[in-house]
């Protein structure tokens, strides 16, 4: 029990900003290559789909490039133990940049990616561990954290899939569907991140990712089982279901 109590003193807001740091600093990197050498070799408007991913990945880094710049001023000064970050604008710029992780370009490296999101989970744990000392339900605090780790694997990155007779409209819902998961993620990390993540198990956030996960998936079945995703969409609806049942018998709702 002391190690709980003491547990925010124990964890600086420093540590949980660089993680983010390091977030931001593997895949942006990791993105860059990839559109310098697509650009190198010509690739970058090979066709249609190779063009609109340049585009969106390039504004993604734009965007988290900008928000780190001018709206982040607190975050830079609290990986020195000098402030607070400002967690709301700082989830934001995660997700952001998150956007252009969501697409698969020419050059990609999925290893890369992985680690970097690794510093953003290993952010959110901290972050959980630092927030335990003051919730009122430590039990939905950590399950929502695991819900919300799981439902982020759930989100499709968009492939190319020509082979399909429908390409051009399962690129659209591919793009639309990955935009709507990311965006829902991110609100759900804002709530974490500003301690209102004990109950994460909205209902607008799952329907989507139920619904849009299962149009992904039968609609590029031919093409390729997206397996990962399959996996990961089948355990953020137990998660859910269970979840719910759960919060319901300890008398929470969302």
């Amino acid at each position: 029990m002391i190690i709980l109590k003491n547990s925010k003193a124990k964890i600086p807001h420093a540590v949980i900003s660089w993680f983010f740091l390091l977030y931001f600093a593997i895949l942006f990197a990791e993105r860059l290559q990839s559109l310098i050498r697509a650009a190198a070799a010509n690739q970058f408007f090979m066709d249609t789909f190779e063009g609109i991913a340049g585009v969106i990945v390039s504004l993604s880094l734009l965007s988290a490039v900008v928000l780190l710049a001018f709206f982040n001023k607190a975050f830079w000064k609290s990986l020195t133990g000098k402030a607070e970050p400002d967690y709301a604008m700082l989830t934001v710029t995660s997700g952001a940049i998150l956007v252009s992780g969501m697409i698969h370009t020419e050059y990609t490296v999925p290893g890369i990616q992985f680690a970097s999101y690794g510093m953003l989970i290993v952010a959110m744990i901290l972050r959980a561990v630092q927030l335990m000392p003051e919730s009122k339900n430590r039990f939905g605090l950590w399950y929502s954290l695991i819900y919300l780790t799981v439902f982020s694997m759930a989100i499709p990155v968009v492939y190319k899939h020509y082979s399909l007779p429908n390409a051009a409209l399962f690129h659209v819902i591919e793009y639309c569907v990955m935009l709507a998961l990311v965006f829902s993620f991110t609100l759900m990390l804002r709530r974490l991140f500003l301690g209102r993540g004990e109950n994460l198990l909205l209902w607008i956030p799952f329907a989507i990712m139920a619904v849009g996960d299962a149009v992904v998936l039968w609609m590029g079945w031919t093409a390729e089982v997206n397996t990962f995703v399959l996996i990961f969409a089948a355990l953020s609806v137990v998660l859910f279901i269970v979840g719910k049942i759960i919060l319901a018998v300890r008398g929470q709702r969302s």
